[in-house]
């Protein structure tokens, strides 16, 4: 198998989201019948050809001072649960224009992100769930930043319940975002984009401050019950809030997650068609793979480009010339 074909079969599985059957099927069409074990075969000796940049990839994230964190549930067929799919957890890593890192656990305890974050120290933003919480409290050496998307998403599922409630605070919340249209339309640089973010939102965040302790279900007379969407909502949002503000702080952070939840879409569109990963042993694959072909097109390269020329040459590769493989510093090698 070359490294043109290699490259087929491991975007046709990770980017256009075909079951390793149906890329049988497909090459089957040419009048070439391949076994899905061996596809399979293949798709793992890409991984281990790929994992030494991989590596190199997560010691760059690591080396930073800024990453935003998330994570997204993944079926997994393990032989220790008999009749049914176990729940694995892909946990993304990433630095907003820099690369994307994939790390496969068993779960959604601690165990991933404290191994993977071990040698970071700085700010790293998440939505609220208590185990970033809680890394933030165990380590001086970690600061969180909070996630505005994911409270605002709290407000728009509310709107059923309360929507006139939801639809103001909602509206409080858009012009932080107007803020962000202005400074990435105009291409600020990380020192503007905080100038011009001090200059108009802390106004914005006070007087949305004020009407969340309006509402705030624990004010006694509030006229929002405690465990309706709306109060639950409020509560996230108050509990949040210092996390919250802190993008404030530096230029460089981000309003919110959603470049990281971008990175972790393709992984999503994938498990709704691939359903599950064969085995737990093999979600190391899937990271690998995932982490460099969605940092490659963070780097607007054409991935099927990139991972054929990459694999074309890496097997000649000494360790001081791997990083010309990476996304961020790959140039096609002339003919």
């Amino acid at each position: 198998c070359g490294p043109g074909l290699l490259a087929h079969v491991v975007l046709a599985k990770y980017l256009q989201h075909l079951p390793l059957y149906r890329v049988q099927q497909e090459i089957a069409r040419f009048g070439v019948e391949i076994t899905r074990t061996t596809l399979a075969d293949w798709v793992a000796a890409t991984a281990t050809a790929l994992e030494p940049l991989y590596h190199l990839v997560r010691d760059d994230l690591m080396a930073g001072s800024y990453l935003q964190v998330d994570g997204t549930p993944v079926q997994v067929m393990d032989p220790e649960v008999k009749g049914r799919t176990a729940t694995g957890w892909l946990w993304v890593y990433a630095r907003p224009g820099g690369g994307v890192i994939f790390d496969f656990q068993k779960g959604r305890g601690r165990d991933g992100p404290d191994q993977m974050l071990k040698s970071f120290a700085g700010t790293f933003q998440s939505d609220g769930y208590g185990l970033y919480e809680s890394l933030e409290r165990d380590r001086s050496d970690l600061r969180r930043v909070a996630c505005w998307a994911h409270a605002r998403r709290k407000f728009h599922e509310a709107i059923p319940d309360d929507g006139p409630r939801s639809r103001g605070i909602i509206a409080m919340i858009a012009p932080l975002y107007g803020i962000e249209k202005v400074a990435r339309e105009s291409s600020l640089s990380p020192e503007a984009r905080k100038d011009l973010r001090n200059q108009h939102a802390p106004a914005m965040l006070e007087r949305l401050h004020r009407r969340l302790l309006e509402l705030n279900p624990a004010r006694v007379g509030s006229p929002v019950l405690p465990k309706s969407p709306l109060g639950k909502a409020i509560r996230y949002t108050l509990g949040q809030w210092e996390a919250l503000v802190r993008y404030l702080e530096d230029g460089r952070y981000e309003i919110d997650t959603n470049l990281v939840e971008n990175a972790i879409r393709p992984s999503c569109v994938g498990k709704r068609n691939w359903l599950f990963i064969g085995h737990p042993d093999a979600g190391w694959r899937s990271a690998v793979i995932y982490s460099l072909l969605i940092t490659a097109r963070r780097y607007r390269l054409d991935p099927a480009a990139w991972l054929s020329d990459v694999l074309r040459r890496i097997p000649t590769c000494t360790q001081a010339n791997l990083p010309e493989l990476l996304p961020g510093n790959w140039k096609p090698k002339a003919a």
